[in-house]
């Protein structure tokens, strides 16, 4: 049923280490993990599109993990959307949107 839904990562802090023009490269604090901030996920607002309003290098950031490609580049977010976002399947489907998901998926079975 959801288990083949892509889900984030829990919240962790990095440091802004390099500007890219497709975003930012950023290092987990605690660990020697380096990732991609694509530039649409910066912020929620569409103005940091604009490489002159990202946040400078040396810059702490929250963000969670949205994907590991296939040649092993971790992409987080930093959008405060998908900050929000709830941690696990669990927490959804306990959540009002999860609850009425439910529901429809529900609805005509017997």
């Amino acid at each position: 049923m959801t288990d083949g839904a892509p889900w984030l990562g829990p919240i962790e802090w990095c440091t802004v280490i390099e500007h890219h023009p497709w975003g930012l490269d950023v290092k987990i604090d605690d660990s020697d993990i380096i990732g991609v901030i694509d530039l649409r996920f910066i912020n929620d607002d569409i103005i940091f599109i604009n490489p002159e309003n990202w946040p400078p290098v040396g810059t702490r950031l929250k963000v969670r993990r949205q994907v590991v490609m296939p040649n092993g580049q971790i992409r987080y977010t930093a959008r405060e959307i998908d900050l929000a976002l709830p941690a696990t399947r669990q927490e959804w489907l306990d959540s009002p949107a999860g609850k009425a998901w439910l529901a429809s998926q529900n609805d005509g079975q017997e």
